[in-house]
């Protein structure tokens, strides 16, 4: 029967990443990873970052599939109610701190 081990286990690294497991058969060989949700876009992050460094195209750097698989899973997620509860706080001390809106400072700069 097959059974999960995490990934520290088969890791060089001392620092273990959490939300990652391998699957392994009962020789402990394994057969597969599994990724939690962070885990997951984590590792697509540095997948998209290494690629955007090496392509000398910009607009392919900017459209390969772990970028477009990050953006599509980011569309699906929940909103954070606590950055919500930041926005709307920061919204209303702006208000009160009398914050000025950035097209009034280029209308007012003639930029």
């Amino acid at each position: 029967m097959n059974k999960l081990v995490p990934f520290a286990k088969f890791s060089k690294k001392n620092t273990p990443l959490s939300g990652v497991s391998v699957v392994v058969n009962q020789k402990n060989v394994p057969l597969g990873f599994v990724f939690g949700r962070d885990s997951f876009i984590s590792l697509c992050t540095v997948f998209d970052e290494e690629f955007e460094k090496r392509v000398n195209n910009p607009q392919k750097a900017y459209n390969n599939l772990a970028g477009k698989l990050i953006d599509l899973i980011e569309e699906k997620l929940p909103i954070n109610p606590k950055f919500v509860k930041d926005l709307k706080t920061s919204i209303s001390d702006a208000k009160k701190t009398r914050w000025i809106p950035l097209e009034e400072i280029k209308h007012s700069l003639n930029v």
